[in-house]
């Protein structure tokens, strides 16, 4: 396989892959311009997050600039218990885990947290209202990921999907999504003890294997295989995240650092008056772009447009 040592190294990055860091990206404050709140902004907003993530402490770095009275902490408890705050946000898998188990009433709003993991998080904590909290998860959605294929290849080809239990509620999104772009999709639901590798036997009839979030089958090593195999019979991935295409996926939908701040901006402030009603339900980003890996996409022969790598929804006011 080309490029093989590199791969390996990217592949590496991924160790953490299954809690949902798989943001990239320069942090760009034109997605909240102006210094100081916003008119919608709440009067205090406390930030939980994981200082071992870059990722987050560049969102952090962005959010300071539009909310310079906000509250950071990798501790939820560290926060005086006796005020509690209009809204908090969990930068990250480990900072959500934290804020859960530390008990907080504020509402809720989780970031970079893949939706796999931000379910099985939420779902832990039984005695959570779940209207108090959401999340923006940290992948882009089904429909990001099959617009992005359509735009590839242009025709109506087969998609490939493995799915496990823990991702089984991808399922419906994923064919309502293929439908949409006019995909045939072919889901394929793996056992634990099924091996990721040998079930691509069974999707002789698919033209592209779709990579979807689950720690369950993709881990570093599971990936790696996957790669190998996929490579070899000339069968493209697309990923879940930008650290899987430099890793040796063909491309996926990604969001970067400004558009999770933008959008994370916009639920911030259109969320209304806290306690005066539920928190919006749980979603995939509104804003995306597309990462391509040029030299996986020149071995296998598959011609990108400028078209495909434009394609996306950014921030309003953001160059294309």
């Amino acid at each position: 396989m080309k490029h093989d040592t590199h791969r390996r190294h990217s592949l590496r990055l991924l160790a953490g892959f299954g809690a949902g860091h798989w943001l990239v990206g320069p942090v760009a404050h034109a997605a909240v311009k102006g210094a100081g709140a916003g008119a919608g902004a709440p009067r205090e907003l406390r930030i939980i997050t994981n200082p071992e993530a870059a990722s987050g402490r560049q969102i952090l770095q962005v959010l300071k600039h539009r909310y310079p009275a906000l509250v950071a902490d990798a501790d939820p408890l560290a926060f005086d218990a006796r005020k509690n705050p209009a809204m908090t946000v969990s930068i990250g898998p480990v900072a959500l885990r934290r804020t859960l188990e530390a008990g907080l009433k504020s509402p809720l709003v989780s970031v970079l947290t893949s939706s796999q993991a931000y379910r099985q998080l939420v779902a832990q904590d039984v005695g959570r209202d779940r209207s108090t909290v959401t999340a923006i998860y940290a992948e882009a959605s089904p429909l990001a990921q099959l617009q992005l294929i359509a735009a590839i290849f242009e025709s109506r080809i087969t998609v490939a999907v493995l799915l496990s239990d823990a991702s089984a509620y991808l399922e419906r999104p994923l064919r309502q999504a293929a439908a949409s772009v006019g995909l045939e999709l072919l889901v394929e639901r793996l056992a634990p003890s099924d091996d990721v590798a040998r079930a691509l036997t069974r999707l002789r009839g698919a033209q592209v294997l779709l990579a979807v979030p689950d720690s369950t089958l993709y881990t570093p090593d599971t990936l790696r295989v996957l790669l190998e195999s996929t490579y070899r019979r000339g069968v493209p991935v697309v990923g879940f995240s930008s650290a899987t295409v430099v890793a040796g996926t063909l491309a996926t939908a990604y969001c970067a650092v400004d558009d999770v701040v933008a959008d994370l901006v916009e639920l911030i402030e259109g969320a209304g008056v806290p306690g005066s009603g539920p928190m919006p339900e749980p979603r995939f980003p509104q804003y995306w772009r597309v990462i391509v890996n040029e030299s996986v996409a020149r071995s296998l022969g598959v011609p990108m447009s400028d078209r495909v790598r434009q394609l996306g929804n950014q921030p309003p006011g953001r160059a294309r």
